[in-house]
Parts: structure tokens; C-alpha cells; sequence
């Protein structure tokens, strides 16, 4: 892992398995709760895609949730602590899956939980049909922050697309002195595209930052001579990028050996499986050096980031490669912390105790909180991130809020 290197930014708004119940702590009604669900089985799902740009990033919030899971589940057992057994399976779908039937499969298996895909079109498919079920749903990625408020027992864990971009918008804007001009990038055909150049448009709108320039480029795109003369005749100060890895590695150095010299910054899309090593001298003969990216947040420092480390080490035989494991692993705590305060271990008594609010102290990322009285989106943290070499260092990381409720 790379050394952690942390500042507070003060101005930038935007950061079969078996679980136990946490310590009898807290107040008496949350004690309450932990008997009534003492020793009851959770069934839960998270759907990953088969294929697909994503498939990576997905496999990887699978991973980190599987280690969370058996991380709580020794924790508890180790202190005598009835538990709350999850079941929690991970389901793989082609990304052309029928929302509609996955959720009737996985209604009639009993599973209550669902956890959605990130940053793939099925994810907002998924997310309705599951709604209609009945099903408490948790979104570790939130491109679109709206869905929130649109979906019944619907609640995101990671910070939203929103509170991201404007996280990227706002460094940039402060690092390169309230830049004049931006082109944006994104990926042709991308629902995750989509969503996210309408937000980097709209905060680089709020800086006062001018878009000279938009443009989609497919997957596998050999060549990129035109747009790079584009981009050069529009001379944007900074280039805004929504495509994720390993895609925008090919771009970036592309386009940098078509004289493209305004600095990028990425979405979290490059935040996994970047070839840091291919670029460098590769036969472009050009680098992915200094393009600044966003993450979900880094590891904490601590014990318990130090046994979420180790025990992905250990599973994986690969130490934890950037934000998406740790989104994962979060995603569960979250998921636990919401069963330990339930009256029932139901989508309607799971999703009271997202309505009332709780606070999840972060390991593998940052604290969560969800506020209660309303709020949907959850408080937590984004980061940034700069490649320098055949690393990344972590620059920051930052409270995010919910900006859209």
C-alpha cells in the first residue's frame, strides 16, 4: 500500500457468511433490540457483473465485504455475543441480467438485503425492482444521488456522485489558481458516464470554470489523433475525465503524445486495476504521471485497519488495491450496525434504523454517519488521489455532505 499522506481541506465539502451483534453498548433500547435479534438468520445478496468496464471495481466491493463479514462474526463469537447470522451471497449476472426476475429469484430464496452493483446501468434497474419487492437495498456507489430520494428503502453507503465531483472541481479549481476553461471526457455508451460529466458540468458551472469542450470516446479507441487537435484548438485550462480504469490510462497518454498538456482529473473510475507500470514506458512512450483521480478514502490508521489489511492480504494474496475493497467492507459494517438497532431483522425494521440515523466508525474508510430526520444521503468522506511513478499518493481525504437530501 502507499504511504498515506492526510491534510484537512477545510473548504472542500465533498469524501454461507455468519455477522455478530456489536458489544451490548449504547442505550438501552439498542440492548433491547440486539436480543429480539439475537440468533436469527439475515439473508443478504450483492450482485456483481460478469463483464463489463466495471467488472473489476465490482469484484473488489465484493471481496471487501466478504472480509467484513468474517471479521464480525470472529469478533463476536471471540466475546460470547449472540449473533445475528448473515447469509450473504454474492450473486454474478451478465450486465444484461432482467432486473425483474433477479429480484423474484432472490425474493423467493428469502434474502431481505440487497446490495447493488456500482456504477453500471443494471445498478438503477435493479435498485426499482427491488423496491417494488420490498427489499432494503444499500448502494456503495450513488452516481445519481437523486435515486435516494425517489426509491423506498433505498440507502447509499458511499458518498455521492454529487459530493464527489465537487470534491475533484473544487481542488482543481484551488490547486491550478480558479482555472478559466475545462473540456470534459467521458466514456461513449457509459450510464456511469453520464451521470458524472452532468455533475463535473454543473460544479465546474459553480466555479466559474467555462466547458470548451465535451466529448465521449468508446472503449478500445486506438485513435485519438483527432480529438487530441480538438482539445489543443480549445486549449482548456484542465480536462475533467468520467471513464474508468484501465480505459482512461490509454486516453490519458494518447492524448498527452498528441501535445494535450492541460493536467486530467479523474472520476473514482480510475480508482482500480490501473496499469501504473504499463504506461511509463510503454509504446507510447508516455505515463499516467500526476493525473489526479477520486476515491471513496483511504484506510484509518488503526487496529482495526490493520486487521482489514491483513485479512485481505491473506484471503487474497494481494495487499488491498485502492478505495472499492474498503467501500465494500463498509458496506457491511453499515448493514451490521443497522441490524444491532433493529426490532426486527425485515426490510421495514432494518430501514427504521436508517431513518432514525447512527454512526458507523470507519476502518478500511471513513466514519459514516447517517443523520436521521430526513436525510438520505450518508455523511462520509472523499478523497484524492495523484499517480506519481508506478504508485499513488493518497493527498487528502474530506467530509462530504448530502447535497441533495
Amino acid at each position: 500500500m502507499p504511504v498515506t499522506i492526510r491534510r484537512t481541506l477545510g473548504l472542500a465539502l465533498v469524501s454461507s457468511v455468519a455477522l455478530s451483534t456489536w458489544a451490548a453498548t449504547g442505550d438501552a433500547r439498542s440492548v433491547q433490540n440486539m436480543r429480539r435479534t439475537g440468533d436469527q438468520q439475515l439473508r443478504a445478496a450483492i450482485v456483481i457483473p460478469e463483464s463489463g468496464p466495471f467488472k473489476i471495481h465490482n469484484r473488489l466491493i465484493a471481496n471487501g465485504a466478504t472480509i467484513a463479514a468474517r471479521e464480525v462474526n470472529a469478533e463476536g463469537a471471540g466475546k460470547g455475543l449472540a449473533p445475528v447470522r448473515l447469509d450473504l451471497s454474492v450473486v454474478r449476472v451478465p450486465p444484461t441480467a432482467s432486473p425483474t426476475r433477479l429480484v423474484r429469484r432472490l425474493v423467493r430464496g428469502s434474502t431481505r438485503v440487497l446490495i447493488l452493483p456500482c456504477n453500471v446501468e443494471l445498478q438503477e434497474s435493479l435498485a426499482r425492482a427491488a423496491a417494488k419487492a420490498g427489499l432494503l437495498t444499500l448502494s456503495p456507489c450513488n452516481p445519481d444521488a437523486k435515486m435516494a430520494t425517489s426509491l423506498s428503502r433505498y440507502w447509499p453507503t458511499g458518498a455521492a456522485g454529487s459530493a464527489e465531483a465537487r470534491q475533484l472541481v473544487f481542488y482543481a479549481y484551488s490547486t491550478y489558481k480558479h482555472p478559466k476553461t475545462a473540456f470534459l471526457l467521458g466514456a461513449a455508451h457509459s450510464w456511469y458516464a453520464r451521470q458524472m460529466t452532468r455533475q463535473l458540468r454543473g460544479f465546474a458551472r459553480r466555479y466559474k470554470i467555462k466547458v470548451v469542450g465535451e466529448a465521449s470516446v468508446p472503449a478500445g479507441s486506438h485513435d485519438l489523433a483527432p480529438l487530441a487537435q480538438r482539445i489543443r484548438t480549445a486549449n482548456p485550462t484542465i480536462i475533467f475525465a468520467a471513464v474508468p480504469s484501465p480505459t482512461i490510462e490509454s486516453i490519458v497518454t494518447q492524448l498527452r503524445n498528441g501535445r494535450v498538456t492541460s493536467p486530467f482529473f479523474v472520476t473514482d473510475g480510475m480508482d482500480a486495476a490501473i496499469d501504473l507500470k504499463g504506461y511509463r514506458n510503454g509504446p507510447n512512450n508516455s505515463s499516467i504521471e500526476d493525473v489526479v483521480f477520486a476515491t471513496f478514502g483511504f484506510p484509518r490508521p488503526g487496529p482495526a485497519s490493520a486487521r482489514f489489511l491483513r485479512d485481505y492480504a491473506a484471503t487474497y494474496g494481494t495487499k488491498v488495491p485502492y478505495s472499492f475493497p474498503g467501500l465494500g467492507y463498509e458496506t457491511v459494517q453499515i448493514l451490521e450496525a443497522a441490524a444491532r438497532r433493529a426490532s426486527a431483522l425485515t426490510p421495514v425494521g432494518l430501514n427504521a434504523s436508517f431513518v432514525k440515523g447512527f454512526t458507523v466508525k470507519g476502518s478500511a474508510l471513513e466514519d459514516t454517519v447517517y443523520r436521521g430526520h430526513g436525510h438520505r444521503q450518508p455523511v462520509t468522506g472523499v478523497g484524492i488521489a495523484q499517480v506519481i511513478r508506478d504508485g499513488y499518493v493518497p493527498l487528502f481525504t474530506s467530509t462530504s455532505g448530502h447535497p441533495t437530501g
